[in-house]
């Protein structure tokens, strides 16, 4: 088991490694800065030594070299230390901020789950929290080792080179802090890990909570919420002051063995110097060289938690980098090229069900088509749009995108850049209306927007106070419900596709606005798209040159 740990140890000591390698310069210079100062502190060591010795001595005078050494040592450990922070901190930075762009990047591009995905909360905690506990260690911590060691060796040796009884009697400490340590390890990783899947937790209830607060307020159910969010807060406390009840166990025991190798250290000057065996600037060494020797055993002790959380946030991290990725790497259609879906055959059942949403699916969405989708609710409307995305794969038949020119496949992720899908509800994000239009393409004009806008029906914007710039808050604050579906609608416009996907688009107009939009929309895309449109409004249907009804599979 004690093998087990240690290779444990060295796997994760590997991986940080791995994973700081945009970071090894600065923490590089950032442990250099450190093994530097403790250079200065064990030169200012010597001057003062000295210093003493010439003071007390039969001249009674201090050389005016060793009063410079002494300033400059003093200054020195003022500037190094300021360096160090800056090195230290460019490193987190730069650390974390690379951490959380590879997390988001491989989130963004993981394979949809559905249902038994990781939570958006829980993504979060880990996306901050653990990244920071890794770039803390990677930037903080493990440099800050290096500089532990130096000064351990340094302060040995240069005790040693004064009393070498002393040096030894001192440093007997560190087998009591490793067994220390080796008897709270197990348990420290053990409550760190229920701290960190606790946190992630609450962040969870956190965001669900003020995500739905109005339908909590209409249920008269923010009490009883809050009162669950104390539970949940309560039980995270405990775990928190029982990591702190270890940590305090711990550090008492190593600060009390601090605490005699001093004592051991004074007395054993006091009686040398009574002895005549010991100088004043000899005793003026002990007992500094004496913290510079135990200090780093008590940092060493207070750094395992450090690896134990560094241990379980690598953990946490890799249950996101283990999300399987979609692959984009198939063969794809030129975007804007006429194309359509041939559906044969096709059945879906969802990996942890017993029922096949769809079954025996058979139809072909013709390029150039206007299709509506009609069912009633649970008939595997929105599984059929999955489909159709390549978000997942029939259990048995075949999904194809093929063109007017010939070319087919089976669709996959790779097809899906030449798909435009316009989600039901409304999907702003915060920013401007520009912000959220250039999504969809970085490179449109504003006449390309405004095109759009009109053909969506939302060319309201442009007379908007400040237009394209008006700001879209959380949830899509400052605009009705229609309003925002309908700049989210334009927003699809404006991504070239070959296939167009609707999903209710007409759900939140009224009567007069959902036929303007019919007409404005269907001339603006003409017949370069093959058209999608999901609905249950029967205006649609008149547009359309096939209607797909879809019934709940048995």
């Amino acid at each position: 088991m004690e093998s087990d740990g240690f290779k444990r140890v060295g796997r994760d000591l590997a991986r940080l490694w791995r994973e700081s390698y945009g970071t090894r310069g600065l923490a590089l210079c950032t442990a250099a800065a450190g093994c530097l100062n403790v250079a200065v502190a064990l030169m200012f060591i010597w001057a003062t030594k000295r210093i003493v010795d010439f003071a007390v001595g039969p001249a009674h005078t201090i050389p005016s070299g060793y009063v410079a050494l002494l300033v400059a040592c003093l200054l020195l450990q003022l500037l190094i230390p300021a360096l160090r922070r800056r090195l230290e901190t460019a490193a987190f930075i730069r650390y974390s901020n690379t951490m959380r762009s590879r997390l988001l990047g491989h989130l963004l591009g993981a394979r949809w789950s559905g249902r038994g995905g990781m939570h958006h909360g829980d993504a979060i905690s880990r996306m901050r929290d653990d990244v920071d506990t890794l770039a803390s260690l990677s930037c903080s911590t493990i440099p800050g080792l290096v500089a532990v060691a130096m000064q351990l060796a340094g302060a040995f040796v240069f005790l040693a080179m004064l009393e070498a009884r002393l040096a030894i009697a001192v440093v007997f400490i560190m087998p009591v802090a490793l067994v220390v340590s080796k008897i709270y390890v197990k348990k420290t990783r053990r409550v760190a890990g229920e701290i960190r899947r606790q946190e992630s937790a609450v962040q969870t209830f956190l965001q669900e909570s003020l995500s739905h607060r109005t339908l909590l307020s209409t249920l008269m159910a923010g009490a009883r919420r809050v009162g669950d969010f104390d539970t949940m807060q309560a039980s995270l406390a405990g775990r928190i002051m029982e990591r702190t009840g270890i940590s305090i166990y711990s550090n008492a025991v190593i600060s009390a063995g601090f605490m005699a190798g001093y004592a051991v250290t004074f007395l054993w000057s006091a009686y040398g110097l009574a002895a005549g065996l010991v100088s004043f600037g000899m005793m003026t060494a002990f007992l500094q060289l004496v913290a510079q020797v135990q200090r780093p055993v008590l940092d060493l002790s207070r750094r395992i938690p450090a690896f134990i959380n560094a241990s379980v946030a690598l953990d946490r991290i890799d249950g996101i980098l283990a999300i399987p990725l979609e692959d984009y790497t198939a063969p794809h259609a030129a975007a804007g090229t006429p194309a359509g879906l041939c559906f044969d055959s096709v059945s879906y059942r969802y990996p942890d069900g017993d029922h096949t949403v769809i079954c025996g699916l058979s139809h072909d969405f013709r390029p150039g088509s206007v299709t509506a989708v009609t069912g009633p609710t649970g008939s595997g409307k929105s599984t059929l749009l999955r489909l159709m995305l390549g978000l997942v794969e029939p259990v048995s038949g075949a999904a194809r995108f093929y063109t007017a020119t010939g070319e087919s496949g089976p669709i996959s992720a790779a097809l899906r850049r030449n798909i435009v899908y316009v989600p039901q509800g409304n999907t702003l994000v915060c920013g401007t209306v520009r912000d959220n239009l250039r999504l969809a393409n970085p490179d449109a004009t504003d006449q390309e927007m405004a095109l759009a806008l009109k053909a969506a029906v939302a060319d309201f914007v442009l007379e908007l106070p400040d237009g394209l710039d008006t700001q879209c808050f959380e949830g899509g604050g400052g605009f009705s419900e229609g309003q925002a579906q309908r700049i989210a609608i334009a927003r699809g416009l404006l991504r070239k596709g070959s296939v167009i996907l609707l999903d209710e688009p007409t759900s939140a107009l009224d009567p007069e606005t959902e036929l303007q939009f019919l007409s404005r929309f269907l001339g603006y895309v003409a017949s370069e798209s093959t058209i999608i449109i999901v609905t249950h409004r029967p205006a649609v249907l008149s547009y359309c040159t096939d209607v797909l009804e879809i019934q709940p599979s048995l």
